[in-house]
């Protein structure tokens, strides 16, 4: 059976057009989204490695499986479940949904956090990376959805985006994750 179809589905206005008209999945805007929440959460991380300095927990493990990536996951799945977005997602005006839910119960989205760490973003291993986000985009494309999002009946759309969304986005993202790597690495001290 399929889902129940809502009163206000039905009632429409005459002549009046939707203000926030879901767009299509946006592979570009989704990598944003997520690297924007990747940077943010990397500046937390650099504030407390200048707090912290040699005393940082990342520095000693990280060799082959950066550890910032999978530290990620809980607090994704905290704002998934609490706020029923992440702040990428909210400034790029990214809607995750699953059913008529607008929030995701918690186990859920840690499930999807987990799932985009360890095959959208490949664990954020070098070169493994860079093949897992080519191979999901290329799905995304060609599908409509990640193989995480169908999984789970996630639902993913896109509200109409200012070009100073994705610019200031972008902007974040460069900054983050020079702060982060350039003091992690030595190359800036406090």
């Amino acid at each position: 059976m399929g889902d129940a179809i809502e009163p206000s589905e039905i009632l429409s206005t005459r002549g009046q057009v939707p203000k926030e008209k879901a767009l299509h999945v946006n592979p570009q805007v989704r990598f944003l989204a997520r690297f924007f929440d990747y940077a943010l959460f990397l500046l937390v991380l650099w504030g407390l490695h200048l707090l912290l300095g040699k005393n940082f927990p990342f520095n000693a493990f990280d060799q082959f499986i950066p550890l910032e990536y999978f530290s990620w996951i809980p607090v994704e799945a905290f704002f998934l479940y609490s706020w029923g977005t992440t702040p990428g997602k909210f400034l790029l005006r990214t809607k995750l949904t699953q059913g008529r839910s607008k929030k995701l119960e918690f186990q859920t989205a840690l499930k999807r956090s987990f799932n985009v760490w360890f095959r959208g973003i490949g664990m954020g291993i070098p070169v493994v990376n860079v093949l897992c986000m080519l191979f999901a985009s290329s799905k995304l494309r060609m599908m409509g959805m990640t193989s995480w999002d169908r999984e789970d009946n996630f639902k993913i759309s896109h509200l109409p985006l200012a070009r100073w969304r994705m610019i200031f986005a972008s902007i974040v993202i460069v900054i983050g994750f020079f702060a982060y790597y350039s003091a992690k690495h030595g190359m800036i001290n406090g």
